[in-house]
């Protein structure tokens, strides 16, 4: 599903991750982390995919940057991070950026309308 944020700017987390050998714990500590995210302060979503490859992609969208970092410093969340390096993944990738304008696509439509963009800037600009 696709996330619900606000108007511009606020910040995104992009977490890209290969999944190793399958572990029955993985799914349980995902959704864990979940539900601790959304009563994180400044939480604004999350949207997630992952492929039969074991390839995913995961972005979470925060109000600031002071957010993110609480979150990264959150003790379950940090020991779920440590365990993510050591048995779940053979490589992950996080990066955080400030969305400064946003689109959407109305399939109904087939129109391409800004439903939020950046402050001065017209909205089919990007």
């Amino acid at each position: 599903m696709i996330g619900q944020t606000p108007a511009p700017p606020y910040y995104a987390v992009i977490f890209s991750s290969q999944r190793g050998a399958a572990d029955p714990d993985y799914d349980q500590a995902a959704e864990r982390m979940l539900q601790l995210a959304r009563r994180q302060p400044g939480f604004l979503g999350v949207e997630s995919a992952r492929g039969a490859d074991g390839f995913g992609i995961t972005l979470s969208y925060w109000i600031r940057e002071a957010a993110i970092l609480a979150w990264k410093h959150h003790a379950e969340h940090s020991a779920i991070r440590e365990r993510g390096r050591n048995d779940w993944y053979q490589y992950a990738h996080t990066r955080v950026g400030k969305v400064e304008r946003a689109y959407a696509v109305r399939p109904q439509a087939q129109a391409r309308t800004a439903v939020h963009s950046g402050p001065g800037l017209p909205p089919d600009q990007s």
